[in-house]
């Protein structure tokens, strides 16, 4: 919108400005023997005057400069206006891919168990796809050692890591399998191991409705003498 105020010989040009919700209230008295009145709330008001041409001046409010000279009045801030709408959900996220970030305070004896199970001592379950376990293991047989294997809970399946694989006869009976390198230290000599040249290991099921592909990384006092002595990072990419 614009404003615009001829300035006439003997006309008086005055600018009350007074406060206004969100901005400025601008009234504009034009001349002695007629008035206008012009009211608009504005968060910044220019005058342009022209000095060159003496011709009119005028009050812009879109702010395009007409000459050199221009005097500005700005309002206050106004308050903040309410929160617009919730903007649309974003698609679900990527649930073939299982990570895990998992420790053990204290290594086990090597081939100790928990009481009334099967399960050794110094273990953590990583990751279950399927009749598929894939389990962390603490021991201190000399020192202390973190290994990451697999488990198959189904027989007739098949498993791939490195120089080791069992086609077709990874069973209940296998027991675990290797599926990374071993990081061995102690308290005094930490140590942190990936899959470096042995790869990712394979897993999957005799009628391949349950097949993935992991990477595990092992550690042995990475955080310090204080502990936890095992460390287990990695993730999984189950197929669809």
């Amino acid at each position: 919108m614009r404003g615009k105020w001829v300035l006439a010989a003997g006309a008086v040009l005055a600018l009350i400005v007074v406060g206004g919700v969100g901005g400025l209230t601008m009234r504009a008295f034009a001349g002695t023997a007629h008035t206008k009145v012009v009211t608009k709330t504005v968060t910044r008001l220019c005058v342009y005057v022209d000095h060159k041409d003496k011709g009119a001046s005028y009050g812009d409010l879109s702010v395009v400069p007409k000459y050199d000279h221009q005097v500005c009045i700005a309002g206050k801030r106004g308050p903040a206006g309410p929160a617009g709408p919730s903007g649309p959900s974003g698609p679900a996220g990527n649930s073939s891919v299982i990570t895990w970030s998992k420790t053990v305070a204290a290594g086990a004896p090597a081939g100790a168990t928990h009481k009334g199970a099967g399960v050794p001592q110094g273990t953590v379950d990583l990751a279950t796809v399927g009749p598929f376990t894939v389990r962390g293991y603490c021991t201190s047989p000399e020192g202390t050692e973190a290994i990451t294997d697999v488990i198959s809970g189904q027989d007739g399946s098949s498993y791939a890591w490195g120089d080791n694989y069992l086609s077709g006869n990874f069973n209940i009976a296998s027991g675990p399998q290797q599926a990374s390198n071993p990081a061995d230290g102690s308290s005094q000599s930490p140590s942190f191991v990936n899959e470096y040249n042995s790869g990712e290991f394979d897993v999957t099921t005799a009628d391949g409705s349950t097949a993935f592909t992991g990477f595990a990384n092992n550690g042995v006092y990475i955080d310090g003498p204080a502990g936890p002595a095992c460390t287990f990072t990695g993730y999984l990419v189950v197929e669809q």
